[in-house]
């Protein structure tokens, strides 16, 4: 991957929407030759896919919590369960394993206490579970995950 290409994600990832004729302007290439690149970065996986950022608080979800997950044994079959359960008005947006006492970070969004309560029980129902711990955000101070150089 040299830096045309690097030029190319990032563009895309600002705005995935962005025309190749204006991502081949931006980079200085035809968009013949644009269009390959983009190929290419998508058949090697490292674009995969194009979605639209939104405003959970306008989806109804505007609480964002972040669940810590202790599980006994393996933390892929919990992680799966937890993928899999349908919660109304909740969205797990984020599934990380991570290190530590933890075994699962979770980022959900809820559109009430009431409906965050329900998928922490949710979640304790999993057999594999051990414990959670729960933290709400207050506010967002930051949130970018732009590519960067």
């Amino acid at each position: 991957m040299d830096a045309v290409d690097r030029e190319i994600v990032r563009l895309l990832h600002a705005d995935g929407r962005m025309s190749q004729e204006r991502v081949a302007r931006e980079v200085r290439l035809s968009r013949p030759a644009v269009h390959e690149r983009i190929k290419r970065l998508e058949e090697r996986g490292v674009i995969r896919g194009y979605r639209a950022l939104v405003d959970w608080g306008a989806l109804g979800q505007p609480l964002t919590a972040f669940i810590w997950v202790r599980t006994e044994g393996a933390c892929g079959s919990s992680a799966e369960a937890i993928m899999g359960l349908r919660c109304e008005g909740v969205t797990v947006e984020e599934c990380h394993r991570v290190t530590g006492e933890w075994c699962l970070l979770l980022k959900v969004r809820a559109a009430s206490p009431l409906a965050l309560q329900e998928v922490l029980e949710e979640i304790r129902d999993i057999p594999e579970v051990g414990g959670t711990m729960t933290t709400l955000a207050l506010s967002t101070l930051y949130e970018d995950n732009m590519v960067r150089g």
